[in-house]
């Protein structure tokens, strides 16, 4: 007997449903992070173009650079994300192998 308890491996059905949960929760959360990434490139952009935004706005043609950021980061978090818990669940899965 070993001192650490094994854990058990989640079946296939939880890791379906834990995966659509992070994915739905990571696409959220990257485009709002994305949009605002965009936004202060936006920001640079239009200093080094010497443009003037229109007050109350934080740069010139901002929603082109949210638009963009917003789609970026709304595809890369999810798969970033997505791409870690599969990896972790191939070395448990391995780890968990029976081979004698």
């Amino acid at each position: 007997m070993t001192g650490a308890p094994e854990t058990p491996t989640p079946l296939p059905e939880d890791r379906v449903g834990r995966n659509i949960g992070v994915g739905c929760f990571t696409l959220f959360i990257g485009a709002v992070s994305g949009a605002m990434i965009g936004v202060a490139i936006g920001k640079l952009m239009g200093f080094f173009n010497r443009c003037t935004p229109e007050p109350g706005l934080p740069a010139c043609e901002w929603w082109v650079y949210a638009g963009y950021g917003a789609v970026i980061g709304a595809v890369s978090l999810p798969v970033f994300a997505l791409w870690r818990l599969r990896r972790a669940d191939r070395a448990a899965d391995a780890a968990s192998t029976d081979r004698g």
